[in-house]
């Protein structure tokens, strides 16, 4: 049956699915047809099973693998270090067939759909692994060493594809954290097992004794909040939440104000199965006050160069008579530099000015 496959066609499928041009599933149904198999499925070798891509022929059987346990019970992980070591593993890597016909993985949940045999093909991109599961039935027969060949050389082309795949979604992934940059927020962007992959410079000014991060993970000081953020960032990792859900997580500091963390799903970062970048944590301080630069208000308001610094660190918090001290000029010039201010920009007084400079501020830090 080998001599008969056409890996050119299931490697140009998969290739296709790597540039966004086809889902995975529809991949693995060229893969089905070409290939002459019973079903077929993508599954991860490490982390959470969810919404794995499968063949419509296998979906009933897949449905019945999560919901009847056998994902706990899968003998056939028993074979990933084979997989590992030479690219593909079969049933009789794991067992003889006089041990296949008596055990329940086999009797209860293969042979129900019509299904005995499986190649678990081995793919690869940086940390992560996933097997391409390949069913066939009692009649085709177990697969023999010539096709075992030539999935060997399948494995490596599906492993470019899901390469490439994961180059593309790192690079929409670092443009995001570009665009939250920008806004002056910290934003971190972790994979699917919750640990750090990207992260901007704003975040990396947040990270210190009470926001760590440890072997790739972020770590809060606070209990309480530790086990609300952990347990959230499993959620989201699982898909157990809405994918356009936004939580918020109080982090106590020692010194300051809390932050407030938001996870979310990575949404239009996170493409696929492959996704290395799957939740997105941005982490806003109340405390700092988002405020047009002052070239931004000496533009709009014309204001001069000094009405607009002083503007500007007004509604940073800053009080007037310590920037008149820091400014080199006397209280009263200041109350007179603030009341051009007022006039220019149209407000009556300084709580009026705050507020509309922060409100002009909202865009440039909404996430």
């Amino acid at each position: 049956m080998a001599a008969n496959w056409d890996l050119g066609a299931v490697s140009a499928a998969f290739s296709e699915a790597s540039f966004g041009g086809a889902d995975w599933s529809s991949a693995l149904e060229v893969a089905n047809n070409h290939l002459g198999t019973s079903g077929a499925a993508i599954v991860p070798l490490k982390g959470a099973f969810s919404g794995l891509p499968t063949t419509k022929c296998f979906e009933e059987a897949i449905d019945a693998y999560i919901r009847d346990g056998w994902v706990d019970r899968d003998i056939r992980f028993s074979g990933v270090s084979t997989m590992r070591r030479t690219g593909v593993a079969t049933d009789l890597d794991i067992m003889t067939p006089e041990a296949i016909c008596k055990h329940p993985y086999y009797q209860e949940w293969l042979r129900p759909f019509g299904l005995k045999w499986f190649a678990g093909v081995h793919v690869t991109s940086g940390d992560d692994e996933w097997a391409v599961s390949i069913q066939r039935s009692e009649a085709h027969g177990p697969f023999g060493r010539d096709e075992i060949q030539k999935l060997k050389i399948l494995s490596r082309g599906i492993s470019s594809s899901v390469a490439v795949a994961s180059a593309l979604d790192f690079a929409r992934a670092e443009t995001a954290l570009g665009a939250f940059e920008k806004s002056r927020r910290a934003a971190m962007i972790l994979n699917r097992h919750g640990q750090v992959v990207l992260m901007n410079g704003a975040a990396d000014g947040v990270v210190g004794p009470d926001l760590q991060i440890r072997n790739r993970r972020i770590v809060l000081r606070d209990t309480i909040a530790r086990r609300t953020f952990d347990a959230t960032i499993h959620a989201v990792c699982s898909n157990a939440t809405g994918s356009e859900m936004l939580l918020p997580i109080k982090v106590p500091r020692m010194n300051a104000g809390p932050l407030i963390a938001y996870v979310t799903p990575a949404g239009g970062v996170a493409r696929d199965l492959f996704s290395t970048c799957r939740v997105l944590v941005i982490l806003v301080d109340p405390w700092n006050r988002v405020v047009p630069p002052p070239e931004m208000l000496q533009q709009i308001f014309a204001l001069t160069p000094t009405e607009a610094r002083f503007a500007h660190w007004l509604a940073k918090g800053h009080k007037l008579h310590e920037l008149a001290e820091s400014g080199g000029f006397s209280y009263e010039t200041g109350r007179n530099h603030l009341k051009t201010i007022f006039a220019k920009i149209g407000v009556n007084n300084q709580s009026d000015l705050i507020a509309t400079l922060l409100s002009m501020a909202a865009p440039l830090g909404f996430f």
